[in-house]
């Protein structure tokens, strides 16, 4: 998936580690065909890192001629993929062929540990966390001493809700290798637990053990922005995202994290202008879904409703090429008040999958409110906000429901936590909250 903020801390950083073992019973040279890179947006074709990207390319192609059961040339190869589509959000181009050259490789070697955590790897990127789980679990047993795999072990039970057996992981994952990767995991358990202090530091610790200009450190101080942003740190999540494109040029992720200062800062225009230069840079669609607040924001609804149009199809794809959006496409629909029976169906589906996972929780409990069924909601967005995490959605979500079910005394304490973070780190809510705040709760609705 063209990764949402969530799924895409899960992955940080590890993407450049050579993995493999590929190799197929009597293989023909033609039954692998390897196709060069697709270009950059703009000018990062002509960037020393993509150029390198495709003489290896060139590397592996020739290396796969000359020894085609050489299982080491596939598998970085198929990494080499997984990290393009990292950098671009082209995982429909990429990932199919990653995914054909570790399904060979373990067809041939189905106890190899490094096919098996890049497969784990991918899994997880796709939103397929019990087979992520599955694989890595069969990687860690073959070689139980690589920080790698504990890492992406890690972001299993995380996603899966499984928060006590995360923290074990991330520590046996520190005590193996402190380095970016641990660090950032480190960081983003302590903020699911709601230390968000403890959060900064280790991300800050983490982008610090990058490389100056590396995608993996640009992502790690784009996620400590963020953290700033929530705090309603404005200056300081400025500055961050600043830095990041010094050191990376029209890093979209960077470009996205000042859109929202400049909303806060009520300068929309700007704040449009960002997020249609970073959907330029790199097609996520949260980017997308940001334009469709912003646009509502400024009342523009001709285009939030093109755009509301192009995110539905984003997800249609996404569908289409093997990803589980459940969630993401649950909590779009239900914050802008469409195909709500289609959510809610959604919604339950991934709580079924993950019935312990915050994000999950919250998704299905917005998803019921919206549906006009605040009593069911209740529990389920309680037991979301079990960790105490300052999350500015899911607090608005409790307090909408807690409103609905004229528990006005706690939806008030939400609305007002809400407001001293920083509403515009969830630009959909921002005009919300400020609306609930002021509104009577018998004015409340869905």
């Amino acid at each position: 998936m063209k990764k949402k903020q969530l799924s895409g801390v899960l992955l940080v950083g590890g993407l450049v580690v050579a993995i493999g073992a590929f190799m197929v019973h009597q293989i023909r040279r033609d039954d692998v065909r390897i196709t060069n890179l697709s270009p950059r947006s703009g000018e990062a074709t002509a960037s020393s890192e993509f150029l390198n990207a495709q003489k290896s390319v060139e590397y592996y192609r020739e290396q796969i001629k000359i020894s085609p059961q050489n299982p080491k040339h596939y598998v970085e190869l198929a990494q080499l993929y997984i990290q393009e589509a990292r950098v671009t959000a082209l995982h429909h181009e990429y990932f199919p062929k990653a995914e054909r050259l570790l399904d060979k490789a373990l067809e041939i070697a189905p106890d190899d540990f490094n096919a098996l955590v890049t497969k784990a790897s991918m899994q997880a990127t796709l939103h397929r966390f019990e087979e992520a789980k599955l694989t890595i679990q069969k990687a860690i047993a073959i070689n139980p001493h690589n920080a790698y795999a504990y890492g992406i072990l890690c972001d299993t039970y995380v996603e899966l809700g499984e928060y006590d057996e995360a923290v074990k992981t991330c520590d046996k994952m520190l005590s193996i290798r402190p380095d970016l990767r641990s660090y950032a995991r480190a960081s983003y358990l302590r903020e699911i637990f709601g230390d968000n202090r403890g959060a900064m530091i280790a991300m800050q610790m983490a982008g610090d053990a990058g490389v100056p200009g590396q995608e993996a450190r640009a992502w790690c101080f784009y996620n400590l922005g963020k953290v700033y942003l929530t705090e309603g740190k404005l200056d300081t999540a400025e500055l961050i995202f600043h830095g990041i494109l010094a050191e990376r040029p029209k890093y979209a992720y960077a470009l996205s994290g000042l859109a929202h200062v400049r909303a806060a800062q009520q300068q929309w225009d700007e704040t449009v202008d960002l997020l249609r230069k970073a959907w330029e840079s790199m097609p996520d669609h949260s980017f997308l879904e940001d334009l469709v607040a912003a646009y509502r924001a400024i009342d523009n609804k001709q285009l939030a409703n093109k755009t509301t149009e192009l995110v539905l199809q984003e997800f249609s794809d996404h569908i289409k090429e093997g990803w589980n959006v459940d969630k993401e496409f649950a909590m779009f629909c239900a914050d802008h008040g469409i195909e709500l029976g289609q959510a809610l169906v959604s919604a339950r589906r991934e709580y079924e999958r993950r019935p312990k996972n915050i994000d999950a929780l919250d998704a299905y409990a917005w998803t019921l409110f919206k549906n006009g069924r605040a009593a069911e909601a209740k529990p389920l967005i309680e037991e979301a906000m079990r960790l105490g995490t300052h999350n500015v959605g899911m607090k608005y979500h409790a307090a909408m429901i807690y409103r609905a079910l004229g528990e006005s005394a706690k939806a008030a304490t939400l609305l007002q936590e809400v407001s001293r973070m920083n509403p515009y780190a969830k630009l959909v809510y921002a005009h919300e909250v400020k609306s609930a705040l002021t509104e009577p709760p018998a004015m409340a609705s869905k």
